[in-house]
């Protein structure tokens, strides 16, 4: 009796991992769900994640569901531990400065958008990649109150000794704007002279919050008087807050930009639609969502014409060479010895 019963639930369970097995394929066959990394702002209901999700499963009768990475760093390891099993069809939120760092750990699907001369006149196009689509953009530079009584026109005038302790800053070992400075100041000065503006920017600095949200937090708190942040950053407070207490700073040393990007690794699984997400990406509809939930600049310039982000005056752009990956990790060793000894 024992025997026949065993058997039973042998062949009942065999049952039931067939099912399961021939419901799985279907899913990966059909390819009705395309997994996204994305970071909580670019997913959350403020983002614009629900609302492009919306549009584009309406468009294609596709479904979408988002992976939260709250760090690429982090996202790119276990990308590369599962190997092929790896589960993301699409990664956004991937800076230029993300993608170096990468460039060894993640194979890439090849992309080549269709640029035409509606597309940013204004971005840096030596930093195009031919594995990743831009989708917006915005200059690097500092956010102060509208009564901030400084004058700041130049890096260097960051060390006035009114701003002791009262700048707010971003560790670019975990942050993609702290990061972004980091290389800003490596690239415009020699090597000595960075080291020395780091040095200097120790006692000026309020603290190195691991991200921009915490920085930025700090700032409008009123616990420091300058943030690191994005040109396009007072247009949230217009928009959201209708207030216009907030500028941004032009320096006339140039600014870095930075670019964000999304990508198709070489083990997505639906293939065909996450590279129909991506030219979605780029459509006039979904540049206005980005643009007016992510707070930056759209790829395809006529998306802001006639809006608040038409007023953005675009600062002049530092044309550099892109850092190798290794130069980018010398100078945040660099970065950590001074932060270690003098901080």
């Amino acid at each position: 009796m024992k025997h026949f019963i065993f058997l039973i639930a042998a062949v009942f369970s065999g049952m039931v991992i067939s099912f399961l097995y021939r419901e799985d394929s279907a899913i990966t066959k059909e390819g009705s769900v395309l997994k996204v990394y994305a970071s909580t702002s670019f997913s959350s209901q403020w983002g614009p994640g629900p609302q492009l999700k919306e549009i584009f499963e309406k468009q294609t009768s596709q479904k979408i569901t988002f992976i939260d990475m709250n760090d690429p760093s982090l996202t790119f390891q276990k990308m590369n531990f599962d190997g092929a099993s790896a589960i993301g069809d699409v990664v956004i939120g991937l800076d230029q400065l993300d993608l170096i760092k990468s460039k060894d750990k993640i194979k890439w699907k090849i992309l080549k958008p269709d640029m035409d001369q509606k597309f940013s006149a204004n971005l840096p196009h030596q930093y195009d990649f031919e594995n990743f689509i831009a989708y917006d953009w915005a200059p690097i530079t500092f956010v102060a109150r509208s009564n901030f009584k400084f004058e700041i026109k130049s890096l260097d005038d960051l060390f006035k000794t009114e701003l002791k302790n009262q700048i707010a800053l971003e560790d670019p070992r975990t942050s993609s704007p702290g990061l972004q400075f980091l290389v800003w100041i490596m690239q415009t000065r020699p090597e000595t002279e960075a080291i020395e503006f780091f040095k200097k920017m120790n006692y000026q600095a309020h603290s190195y919050s691991a991200g921009w949200s915490t920085a930025y937090g700090l700032f409008t708190n009123h616990q420091a008087d300058l943030v690191l942040s994005y040109a396009t950053s007072p247009i949230y407070h217009l928009l959201e807050e209708k207030k216009t207490d907030y500028k941004s700073l032009e320096f006339k040393d140039g600014h870095v930009a930075q670019i964000e990007f999304a990508g198709i690794p070489e083990t997505c699984q639906n293939c065909e639609v996450a590279i129909k997400f991506i030219q979605f990406l780029q459509t006039p509809e979904a540049q206005k969502i980005i643009m007016s939930k992510n707070y930056m600049l759209p790829i395809y310039k006529p998306a802001q014409e006639a809006t608040a982000f038409d007023t953005i005056k675009i600062y002049k752009l530092l044309v550099k060479p892109l850092p190798t990956k290794e130069e980018i990790q010398r100078w945040l060793n660099l970065w950590s010895e001074i932060r270690k000894n003098e901080g």
